[in-house]
């Protein structure tokens, strides 16, 4: 099992991918992540070191000007959480921004088992889409007090 002071230096290191990632750069996370390391978030959930790089293609053909910007790390035990802004320009949305959660998983060796994003899909990416937009916002009007 690997210490906590070895976690903190691949979270740290994990963060600082996310934030300087290109389209050149994607590999470089290959030294921070399992060979089996499971990807979730509003839009994937992958396994594997091929398919997370995947990800990140997909989003550079999708967005224009992507960029990360990690504003916290916390931890409970060895779990981490990693607080960050994300903003690109996309095609149907314009300038767009979303502040998310990712809860980060370590295996025995200390590398990223698990990456865990949380963020509103519905408030940052769905409501803003032109019909089905219109349609969350109307059953949120439902819903809401």
């Amino acid at each position: 099992m690997t210490d906590r002071a070895e976690l903190e230096t691949t979270a740290r290191q994990y963060a600082l991918f996310f934030e300087n990632v290109t389209t050149e750069r994607i590999k470089e996370v290959h030294e921070l992540i399992s060979d089996d390391v499971h990807f979730i978030d509003p839009f994937n959930d992958v396994k594997g070191r091929e398919n997370f790089e995947k990800v990140f293609h997909k989003m550079y053909e999708d967005v224009q000007e992507p960029r990360f910007k990690i504003l916290d790390l916390a931890w409970s035990g060895d779990l981490c959480f990693m607080r960050w802004d994300f903003t690109c320009k996309q095609k149907y949305l314009g300038n767009w921004s979303v502040r998310g959660l990712t809860e980060v998983h370590f295996d025995a060796q200390g590398k990223v088992i698990a990456h865990y994003d949380y963020w509103d899909a519905s408030r940052h990416f769905y409501r803003k889409l032109p019909i089905v937009g219109a349609m969350i916002k109307w059953i949120a009007s439902r819903a809401a007090i």
